[in-house]
């Protein structure tokens, strides 16, 4: 017999454990542990509601059924547990053995037990979103007391078990996130890789050759207007195959591939023509091991590089800074100019100093694109990832 100070104990240790950092079977394992305990139950199971697949699922258990978790599963209706959720009501057993609505399931060993109690988690409405199960190798060990008693937890743990279940959704749901983020960015790379090949086969090939022919022409050629204009156009040739090649290398950053995000920023601050670039980089991050997801460096160096292209296009900057440091809760990237300046859009506009392409990028990580400008007096472009959107392998 368990006497009321037990039963408030366990209450009281059951709310114990929502102050401590335990998710998903490592909580309900607990629970089950203390319930067992104070009941001298021999075993304990807590099954929850799966809405999406409209069974009962093990959640959490004693020792030595642990590693079951998430493998057992039961219709509504299906076995004794299977019609407390169903029925909403509790279920005493004498001898299972007698009782038409168990079903024997060899991974629990039912043989070794004879009595059991179940009681259902009920949440507002009476609305079921699991149940509490108890077994005892000794025939009538549970009465109407321990019901009463454990409907009380079941109540408390149905709190505790709705507020794990929308936890467990969120960080599915967040995992979904980053994953759709990753393939996104990937399939964004696997473009402009694509558009760089043809860039390089389709354009920059022809160039070279009508280069090479104007060259020879130009060598060739009597002095007076037509050798004058084949130098024009020899210089105008020339000039379209650095763009190209430009063009080429900021599609595909092979340095960022094989030497990461800081040799990436770099080899962008080296590109910056005319202006003076400091580049800031943590040491933990200039020598991480492993790196950061790839996607994660990926969208990092494009908003560096769109930044630093608006600096070039449109900021007549004498200085800018690069930083990338660790801060509380995550990743800060930062590019700072001294140039003109603007005065940012209400409303982000397409042709707006490329910063829909930033907050898309931003937007697809989970990170806070942040842009600071006064005219006159330069531009901030500060990107703020979230620690848990750092390390997410891209699938």
């Amino acid at each position: 017999m368990t006497d009321d100070n037990a039963w408030g104990d366990l209450l009281r240790r059951v709310i114990g454990l929502t102050a401590e950092d335990l998710r998903g079977a490592e909580l309900f394992g607990r629970i089950a542990e203390l319930v067992a305990r104070t009941t001298d139950a021999d075993v304990c199971f807590v099954h929850v509601v799966d809405g999406s697949a409209g069974d009962l699922v093990l959640a959490g258990a004693t020792s030595g059924f642990d590693h079951l978790v998430g493998t057992i599963r039961l219709k509504l209706g299906e076995g004794i547990a299977g019609w407390v959720a169903e029925q909403g009501e509790p279920a005493l057993v004498s001898d299972k053995w007698d009782d038409a609505r168990y079903r024997y399931i060899p991974a629990l060993r039912g043989e070794e037990f004879s009595s059991m109690v179940s009681v259902p988690l009920l949440r507002e409405r009476r609305r079921v979103i699991g149940v509490l199960n108890l077994h005892s190798r000794h025939a009538g060990h549970f009465g109407e007391e321990h019901v009463l008693h454990l409907q009380e937890v079941a109540d408390l743990v149905a709190g505790i078990a709705q507020t794990a279940i929308l936890y467990e959704r969120l960080a599915t749901k967040e995992e979904e996130l980053t994953r759709s983020a990753a393939r996104t960015i990937e399939l964004q790379e696997l473009d402009r890789r694509r558009l760089a090949g043809e860039i390089h086969d389709g354009i920059s090939q022809p160039l070279v050759s009508a280069w090479y022919h104007l060259r020879a022409a130009s060598a060739s050629a009597p002095t007076g207007v037509v050798a004058d204009e084949l130098v024009v156009t020899l210089t105008l040739v020339s000039d379209a195959l650095d763009e190209a090649r430009r063009a080429t290398i900021g599609l595909r950053p092979a340095v960022l591939d094989d030497l990461g995000l800081a040799a990436g920023l770099r080899s962008l601050a080296a590109g910056l023509s005319g202006t003076l670039v400091e580049l800031d980089v943590d040491v933990d991050l200039e020598e991480r091991s492993p790196r950061l997801a790839p996607h994660v460096e990926t969208a990092l160096y494009r908003v560096a590089q769109e930044a630093l292209q608006n600096v070039q296009k449109h900021a007549r900057s004498t200085l800018v800074r690069i930083l990338l440091h660790r801060r509380a809760g995550g990743l800060e990237l930062s590019v700072i100019d001294d140039g003109l300046g603007f005065e940012p859009p209400a409303v982000p506009r397409p042709t707006s100093y490329g910063l829909e392409g930033m907050r898309e990028r931003a937007s697809l990580l989970g990170a806070r694109l942040e842009v600071h400008s006064v005219p006159g007096s330069g531009t901030t472009v500060r990107l703020l990832v979230p620690t848990a959107r750092l390390d997410s392998a891209a699938p």
